[in-house]
C-alpha cells in the first residue's frame, strides 16, 4: 500500500484519465493528438497524483504504449495509479491465445514493470489483477483517505473483491473517507442517471457491470464511501448522488478510439479536502469548469428509498 501525504492545507489533487486507448501502430497522428492533450493536462493542474480509469493500451506493442504514457508522468513528476480496463490485455489474447485471465496478467506485468506506475497486483486469493488501496493525509495508520482501485474485467465483480472491500474498509478508523475507482460502472450508475437529479451528460447508454454481487451494497454500509469513478463508456460524463454515494464519470481522454463530435476529450480534476472533495472537468483546450447544470431525474419512484424524493 502506498501513502501520500496531501499539502499543508490538507488539500490532495487526483486527476483522472481513463479510456485513453493508446495503440503503437494504428492512427498514429490520433496517438499524439492523445499525448499532447495528457501532457497539457498535467502540465496545467499539477496533480499530486494521477489515476487511470482503464482501457489504456490496445493493439499491437502494448509495452510501448504504457511506456509512453509512464514517460508523460515522469516528465510532469508525478506518479500514476492504473487499472485494468476490459480491452487491457486483448493483444496477449488475440495475438499469443492466452486465456483471458492469463493476457490480463501479462498485462498488470507490463503495469507493474513502469518505473513511475504505483500499480499492485493485490491481496492473493482476491479475484483480478489490480485490486489495491492507496492512502492519503493523515498517517499510514488512521489515513484521511482511502482509494480502492479495483479490476471490473469485462464487465463484473467476483465475491472475493467484495469481501476484500469489506475487509479492508472496517480496517480502516471510522473517520477515513473512501474514493473507489474502476472501470465498468456498476449497475447502480444506471439507477443514478434515472433516479436522481445528475450533472453532466449521458451520450451513450450506460454499458454495465453484469452483475457486481453487493458491492454497491457494501459501500453504502461502510458508511465511509463517497464517490466512485469509472469510465468505459466514452461520451458520459454526468455524476449523481445515489444512498449518500456521488456516482461520477470520467472524461475519456483517447482520440485512437470513438468519440463524439462536438463533445472534446479531456480528464476529471478531484479535489481532496478536510470536510470532502469537489469534481471538475479538463477540456483538451485547457478549460476547467464544475459541472453544475442540473438535470431532474427522468423516471419517478413508486417506492422511494428512505431520505429520497419522489419526482
Amino acid at each position: 500500500m502506498r501513502h501520500f501525504n496531501t499539502r499543508e492545507d490538507g488539500s490532495f489533487r487526483i486527476c483522472q484519465l481513463t479510456d485513453i486507448h493508446f495503440h503503437s501502430v494504428d492512427r498514429f497522428e490520433e496517438g499524439s493528438m492523445t499525448e499532447a492533450l495528457i501532457r497539457k493536462a498535467l502540465a496545467d493542474t499539477k496533480p499530486d497524483l494521477v489515476v487511470v480509469t482503464g482501457d489504456i493500451a490496445w493493439g499491437a506493442e502494448p509495452e510501448k504504449s504504457i511506456a509512453r504514457l509512464d514517460g508523460l508522468c515522469a516528465e510532469a513528476g508525478v506518479l500514476w495509479a492504473p487499472v485494468l480496463g476490459n480491452h487491457d490485455g486483448e493483444f496477449f489474447m488475440e495475438s499469443l491465445g492466452l486465456p483471458r485471465e492469463d493476457g490480463r496478467k501479462a498485462f498488470a506485468d507490463l503495469l507493474s514493470a513502469a518505473p513511475n506506475s504505483i500499480f499492485e497486483y493485490g491481496e492473493e486469493g482476491v479475484f483480478g489483477n489490480g485490486n489495491y488501496l492507496i492512502t492519503a493525509g493523515g498517517t499510514e495508520e488512521a489515513p484521511a483517505w482511502a482509494l480502492f482501485l479495483l479490476d471490473s474485467h469485462e464487465g463484473y465483480f467476483h465475491l472475493s473483491q467484495n469481501l476484500w472491500y469489506r475487509r479492508t474498509s472496517a480496517a480502516l478508523p471510522p473517520e477515513t473517507k473512501e474514493l473507489a475507482f474502476f472501470h465498468v460502472p456498476f449497475p447502480e450508475y444506471s439507477e443514478a442517471w434515472d433516479y436522481t437529479a445528475c450533472k453532466g451528460f449521458c451520450l451513450e447508454p450506460i454499458c454495465q457491470t453484469e452483475m457486481n454481487d453487493g458491492l454497491f451494497a457494501a459501500m453504502v454500509r461502510s458508511g465511509k464511501m463517497k464517490g466512485v469513478f469509472v469510465g468505459h463508456d466514452h461520451i458520459n460524463d454526468f455524476e449523481g448522488t445515489l444512498r449518500g454515494i456521488r456516482l461520477t464519470y470520467g472524461r475519456a481522454c483517447g482520440y485512437q478510439t470513438y468519440g463524439m463530435e462536438g463533445y472534446p476529450r479531456g480528464a476529471r480534476l478531484i479535489d481532496l479536502a478536510p470536510d470532502g472533495y469537489k469534481t471538475a472537468i479538463y477540456l483538451e483546450g485547457g478549460q476547467i469548469y464544475e459541472q453544475v447544470s442540473i438535470r431532474r431525474a427522468k423516471l419517478a419512484r413508486k417506492h422511494p428509498v428512505a431520505g429520497e424524493t419522489v419526482r
